[in-house]
């Protein structure tokens, strides 16, 4: 039989693409089907996550808004604010301090600093605006009075803008702009200042994100664009929407979101593009129930999206999150111990930080730390199935093959062949070692061959650099 050329694949700058989304015959030899907790800053190469890290104690069940208040004056009196049950606290030293109460337990709570005040809404209590000075408790006078209840709130063109009425869920507040002493007014009377977009369309307002140049109102499937009180196209420039406010990420380059067919770009020419056939699979398996609590996040170059249990072909990735990085347009996946539905940003005046609130009661700091709130990092990366000599219709003998890394010490290596079940993986080959790892006797027959990697860090760094085929025989298969 003759011998096999030796072969490496030592380039991964492709990411992540699920295995559904290219056939098995054009797929990239530079790309992972499954990149489980590992991500490609370091290009080429797949490395282990960093974990996160909790900030204040632990509270009780769903974390329902955060947000991080600057005071543009002294600077005393920023403040990060969490919502939880029926409180919303701020976090004095590492204990989380109640601050207002009397909340409706399960409403999500959103914020925007205006006129140096934080205000809240929450789609049921009265908008309620705050100075952050921890002796000071919230109002609903001052400039919330006569301000309308919502869901969804921002300031965009020297005005803060409300959305999300459950009288008029159609219907688009406006205050005024503030006076010489920071003053703002509400009218939301029969003709006040309000614009109803699209009203009774068969979609209600699902949230609202400012542009360089325009206000965008989403609606489960189509986004409006607002310009001032006084232009506001009356029909959608793009016919995909969100059915999550939270799933809207500014960045900068555009502004990115969900909508039940993939995850999109808008950039102010109006267009929406589909960043997300290389995760196609995951796509369709975000569950409808999740639509409306997918969470996004961005820290520069990365845009994050939580979307919950996913479930592809038996196989169930939990507390799923995507990662999109805007300048190599690559994606990868991650999952941790609980679901994410709140994130902020935190300025602890030393480092900038990403928070999230999870399911559990806990705000937490992503990518600090080397474990997931004392949990470990789990990781699992599979290969294409590789043909080797180029063709499916030889059957590949590797008795020798080399798995280029650095770290990883006791991951498992196995592997599957044509024919195996997709969740099938009790074909071992072994372990690794600290630092690159031979496989001498390997002994692996098939036509296609594709290869996982797995394990847990509690601490350990793990980069992943490619596979060396060194040697092996193939044959030619008679097909009947």
């Amino acid at each position: 039989m003759p011998a096999l050329p030796p072969v490496k694949y030592d380039n991964f700058k492709n990411g992540l693409i699920t295995e559904g989304a290219v056939s098995r015959q054009y797929f990239p030899d530079d790309a992972l089907q499954e990149s489980l907790n590992v991500h490609f800053d370091r290009l080429g190469c797949a490395t282990l996550r960093l974990g996160t890290t909790l900030l204040g104690n632990q509270l009780t069940g769903n974390i329902l808004g955060l947000y991080e208040f600057r005071d543009s004056g002294s600077g005393s009196n920023n403040q990060i604010i969490a919502v939880n049950g029926t409180i919303a606290y701020y976090l004095s030293g590492s204990t989380w301090t109640s601050t207002r109460t009397g909340l409706t337990s399960g409403s999500n709570a959103e914020f925007t600093t205006f006129v140096d005040q934080v205000f809240m809404v929450n789609g049921t209590e009265a908008t309620a605006l705050w100075d952050g000075a921890p002796a000071t408790a919230w109002s609903t006078g001052g400039n919330a009075s006569s301000a309308p209840t919502g869901k969804y709130i921002e300031n965009f063109r020297s005005r803060v803008w409300i959305s999300g009425n459950t009288t008029n869920p159609d219907r688009l507040y406006y205050s005024s702009n503030p006076s010489s002493a920071a003053v703002i007014t509400w009218d939301t009377g029969s003709t006040g200042q309000w614009i109803d977009i699209s009203p009774s369309d068969g979609e209600n307002i699902t949230g609202m994100k400012r542009s360089k140049t325009f206000l965008l109102v989403f609606k489960p499937n189509h986004i409006y664009r607002v310009a001032s009180i006084t232009t506001t196209e009356p029909d959608p420039v793009v016919d995909v929407g969100t059915r999550s406010h939270r799933s809207i990420v500014a960045t900068k380059d555009g502004i990115y979101f969900h909508h039940s067919s993939g995850f999109y770009k808008y950039t102010n020419d109006g267009v929406a593009r589909d960043l997300s056939l290389p995760i196609s699979d995951i796509v369709k398996n975000i569950t409808l129930a999740n639509y409306t609590k997918v969470t996004g996040w961005t820290d520069g170059d990365h845009v994050y999206w939580a979307v919950g249990n996913v479930t592809i072909s038996g196989v169930t990735y939990t507390n799923l999150v995507v990662r999109y990085t805007i300048s190599s347009e690559t994606w990868t996946h991650y999952s941790y111990p609980q679901q994410y539905l709140a994130l902020s940003n935190y300025n602890d005046s030393t480092t900038l930080f990403q928070l999230v609130g999870d399911d559990n009661g806990n705000v937490l700091k992503v990518n600090v730390g080397v474990t997931d709130n004392s949990t470990q990092v789990s990781y699992s990366l599979i290969t294409k199935p590789f043909t080797i000599d180029g063709l499916d219709s030889t059957r590949k003998t590797v008795s020798k093959l080399l798995f280029l890394h650095e770290g990883g010490n006791g991951s498992k290596v196995q592997y599957q062949v044509e024919g195996d079940p997709r969740s099938d993986w009790s074909k071992t080959l072994g372990q690794l070692s600290d630092v690159d790892t031979l496989f001498t006797s390997a002994g692996i027959k098939g036509r296609r061959i594709r290869f996982r990697i797995s394990g847990s860090s509690l601490g350990e760094a793990f980069s992943f650099f490619g596979i060396e085929i060194l040697g092996g025989t193939n044959e030619l298969l008679t097909f009947t």
